[in-house]
């Protein structure tokens, strides 16, 4: 019994040498309890919540989809770091004390955002307004920033003021494109740089046999036509917001209907149908931020 004794108390003090030996060390088992955001951008920051970390930063590695990223600070229960440059989707691993831990979500890596202008994209067509204009749409795709002549590949098209997008039905006009995809729009009132993000899917409308998305009357959609000086003019603050027909999201600010966008055009002198406008598109599947 005595030497039970003996042993159990020899290898309870091993335990102890053994804890004080990876205290000294610094060689204690972190955990990783969370990881926020779990989606960003390159450079976006993330914090890493947990317990047991290293305190100096120089102790760790951490890596998004295997590709090292930099520590901006870190303690024992978080570690601040950001989406390093040529990172990819997936698991978010820490090395650390001889142990290596992933995080329980893995990390969706965004593609950035894209801002541009579009000038004089033409928009020809026979005839003047309404039902009885005539002539191909001119196509456009968000995803190449691009005209297109593709007959699927394309998200808004343009002829005249009329802009139709590729999903619903024809409304039976000459020379409609066939919709194929799944795009719609809506018109937002207020400032472009203020439209953050995509409106309710509810919000949103196809063209249709009653009609098209965004309506091509005057005043009742993205312009005003002034008769007496034959001008057409963007309406100011008309954010035009369309889900793309493979379901992302872009808003549009129409900024001229004439050639070169000429601050004040002349309806008799300047050529008309050259669309100028600014758009800002997200290219990633099921993100709605549009700022």
């Amino acid at each position: 019994m005595m030497k039970t004794i003996k042993l159990l108390a020899l290898f309870g003090f091993a335990l102890f040498l053994a804890s004080c030996n990876n205290d000294d060390d610094g060689l204690a088992e972190f955990t990783i309890t969370s990881i926020n955001p779990t989606s960003g951008t390159v450079g976006t920051e993330v914090i890493i919540t947990g317990a047991d970390f290293p305190m100096d930063a120089s102790a760790i590695d951490i890596s998004f989809g295997g590709v090292s990223a930099t520590i901006t600070s870190t303690s024992a229960t978080q570690i601040v770091t950001s989406v390093p440059s040529g990172a990819t989707s997936g698991e978010v691993e820490i090395v650390a004390n001889g142990f290596t831990r992933s995080a329980t979500n893995d990390f969706t890596v965004l593609s950035e955002r894209v801002s541009a202008t579009v000038s004089n994209l033409h928009a020809p067509a026979t005839g003047g307004f309404g039902a009885d204009t005539t002539g191909p749409f001119t196509k456009f795709d968000f995803e190449t920033g691009m005209k297109t002549d593709s007959d699927t590949e394309w998200d808004i098209a343009f002829r005249t003021t009329q802009i139709i997008v590729n999903g619903g039905t024809s409304l039976g006009t000459d020379s409609e494109p066939e919709r194929n995809g799944n795009a719609a729009a809506v018109i937002i009132d207020g400032l472009f740089d203020e439209v953050a993000v995509a409106p309710a899917v509810s919000e949103f409308a196809q063209d249709s046999a009653e009609g098209w998305a965004i309506t091509a009357s005057s005043d009742q959609g993205w312009y005003n036509y002034n008769f007496m000086t034959n001008v057409v003019s963007p309406l100011p603050g008309k954010v035009l917001v369309f889900r793309t027909r493979d379901g992302k999201y872009a808003k549009v600010e129409i900024l001229s209907y004439y050639k070169d966008a000429p601050v004040q055009p002349d309806g008799f002198v300047d050529e008309a149908r050259y669309y100028t406008f600014k758009y800002v598109y997200n290219p990633n599947d099921g993100e709605t931020s549009l700022q």
